[in-house]
């Protein structure tokens, strides 16, 4: 399904999928983007879209 929506995942990626409830909810932390290492956090935020924070993409890279 991530494949559909243009997420590849790569074969030694783990992916784990858990439904949220009335009594659980989930925090999703994106990996940090390759040679982010020096960016403050406005830039950080620019890299990380809505679909980072829901599971269906990963970060862009600077």
């Amino acid at each position: 399904m991530l494949q559909e929506f243009g997420t590849p995942i790569p074969d030694d990626m783990e992916v784990r999928v858990h439904d949220s409830t009335a009594d659980l909810r989930d925090m999703l932390l994106p990996s940090r983007p390759a040679g982010s290492e020096g960016l403050d956090e406005a830039a950080l935020a620019e890299l990380v879209t809505r679909d980072c924070m829901i599971g269906t993409a990963v970060p862009k890279t600077p």
